[in-house]
C-alpha cells in the first residue's frame, strides 16, 4: 500500500476585508475586520466557525478560520490531530498510509503488515534476522530443535511432522545408521541466504526426510 500526503485546506479563503462588505449570516460590516470567503459568501469568523466550518475526525470539534486544516478523502482534521491511530505520532508533514478507514505512520503499518514468528507469535519487523520453511516464518532464535531445544537458526535440521531436529538430535531418535561404519545414512538440508534480503534467510528446496 502506498504512502500519501494529505492535501492542505481547501475551499476557502482567509483575509482582511477592505471593500464594504457585510457578513453573508448576521449581517454584520466586515469592513476593516478578518473575514473568511467560501463559495462566494463573506462571513466573519464567529460565522464561519459556527455556520460553515468542517468537523475534524479525531476531536468532533469544528475547525475553525483561525485553524489549520488538513483533508484528505472527504475527511477533515485539525493539524494538530492528524496523527497515527497507532502510535499518536503527528502526521501533518509526513507521508501517510490509509488502511481500513484509519491513519497510519508508515512504521506501523510494516509492523502491522509483518508477520508472526510461529515460535514467539511477535511480529518480525524490518532488520530481524528470520528463517523461513514452508510458508512459516521463526526469528532466527525462535527455530529450534525440538528435542534440545537449541536454537538451529540457520544450522542444519530435519523436519519431521511438525517439529525440527538438529543433526545430532536426529542422528540419535530417528536416523538409520550404517552396519559397517555406524554413520547415519541420511543427509540433513541446509539454510542458503536469500539474494537481495539482507538478514532475511529461507530453506533450500529439498525432499522430505524420514
Amino acid at each position: 500500500m502506498a504512502s500519501q500526503r494529505h492535501s492542505g485546506p481547501g475551499g476557502y479563503t482567509v483575509g482582511t476585508m477592505s471593500e464594504k462588505f457585510d457578513c453573508h449570516y448576521c449581517r454584520d460590516p466586515l469592513q476593516g475586520k478578518k473575514y473568511v470567503q467560501k463559495e462566494g459568501r463573506h462571513c466573519c469568523v464567529k460565522c464561519f466557525d459556527k455556520f460553515c466550518a468542517n468537523t475534524c475526525v479525531e476531536c468532533r470539534k469544528p475547525i475553525g478560520a483561525d485553524s489549520k486544516e488538513l483533508h484528505y478523502k472527504n475527511r477533515y482534521w485539525h493539524d494538530s490531530c492528524f496523527r497515527c491511530a497507532k502510535c499518536y505520532h503527528p502526521l501533518a508533514n509526513e507521508t501517510f498510509v490509509s488502511k481500513e478507514n484509519k491513519i497510519l505512520c508508515n512504521k506501523c503499518t510494516t509492523r502491522e503488515d509483518s508477520p508472526r514468528c510461529k515460535g514467539c507469535f511477535k511480529q518480525i519487523v524490518a532488520g530481524d534476522q528470520n528463517v523461513e520453511y514452508k510458508k512459516n516464518v521463526w526469528h532466527k532464535d525462535c527455530f529450534t530443535c525440538s528435542n534440545c531445544k537449541q536454537v538451529i537458526g540457520t544450522g542444519s535440521f530435519f523436519p519431521k511432522g511438525e517439529d525440527f531436529y538438529c543433526v545430532t538430535c536426529h542422528e540419535t531418535k530417528f536416523a538409520k545408521h550404517c552396519v559397517k561404519c555406524n554413520k547415519a545414512l541420511v543427509k540433513a538440508p541446509v539454510w542458503s541466504t536469500m539474494k537481495g534480503n539482507p538478514g532475511m534467510t529461507t530453506a533450500s528446496t529439498v525432499k522430505s526426510v524420514p
